[in-house]
């Protein structure tokens, strides 16, 4: 699309970003994140023609998984969380975000989130791992699983494009219906004890584990509505107006809405 508009592939490769969740099964999710990475190179490489190498090196950002967290045994979410950021960081992970292990509650304490930070400093300044560069490239089980995995995201991307392209695919339901049964059948394991999940379906108690549940200060629904309210008595509303319209306008007309979104912002929209 961004040739179509005059834009060489090279220059658009190397501003694109990933980000990936990252779950329990460590050496899966080590061999994903490498057979993403041949994958986005192989594709540049012999379907664009990309030469600038900063373009052919895959950038991602990965963030722990969220849907992993238990509120049973909630403290055992530090373990899951610091297992899957060493599996990103095994993986080749430029940055990375570690969920805290209240977030099955509410959003995160300042301690729980500061525990989360700390997590990947130790990791980061004390275990040496970041150190080496693709520590378990060699393995025999990661190069084969690596390479299994890699098949099967070329199936999936071929489907796509028989498909008719990702944007059908959205519009026919069908890739909604394969994420929803999918999400289905992993429910339906996890209760019936096919997948365990400590605490839950496996070693679990019947005891509470009292931790501190973030709590939204009194009042700051009225405070941040009053700002809101004060805001718009001091803008400038007709052109704030006036911006909307064109956004609205260069949405419905396939136009460039990034000009339109900077001026509604300036307009204080």
């Amino acid at each position: 699309e961004m040739i179509k508009r005059g834009f060489p592939a090279d220059l658009v490769a190397k501003r694109i970003a990933f980000f990936w969740s990252i779950g329990n099964n460590f050496f899966e999710e080590v061999a994903r994140l490498r057979a993403i990475r041949r994958i986005w190179y192989r594709i540049l490489k012999t379907r664009f023609g990309v030469t600038d190498k900063n373009s052919l090196l895959l950038r991602c950002h990965v963030q722990t998984s969220g849907i992993s967290l238990t509120s049973q045994e909630p403290l055992n979410n530090i373990a899951r969380a610091s297992f899957q950021a060493l599996a990103a960081i095994f993986g080749g992970v430029q940055s990375l975000h570690v969920d805290s292990y209240d977030e099955a509650y509410s959003v995160p304490t300042e301690e729980s989130a500061l525990l989360s930070l700390r997590t990947q400093q130790i990791i980061q300044e004390e275990t040496g791992v970041t150190n080496v560069v693709d520590p378990l490239g060699g393995s025999y089980f990661i190069e084969s699983l690596t390479n299994d995995i890699e098949e099967r995201i070329l199936d999936e991307l071929t489907g796509i494009e028989n498909s008719g392209g990702y944007i059908k695919l959205i519009e026919s339901k069908n890739l909604h219906r394969k994420i929803e049964e999918y999400a289905w059948k992993q429910t339906h394991d996890i209760e019936k004890g096919v997948i365990p999940v400590v605490g839950v379906n496996k070693y679990n108690r019947d005891v509470k584990t009292p931790i501190s549940i973030f709590k939204y200060p009194e009042g700051v629904e009225e405070k941040q509505k009053n700002i809101l309210k004060e805001l718009k008595l001091k803008r400038d509303n007709n052109k704030a107006k006036s911006s909307l319209e064109k956004l609205e306008w260069a949405c419905k007309n396939n136009g460039n809405i990034m000009v339109y979104c900077i001026e509604c912002a300036k307009a204080r929209c």
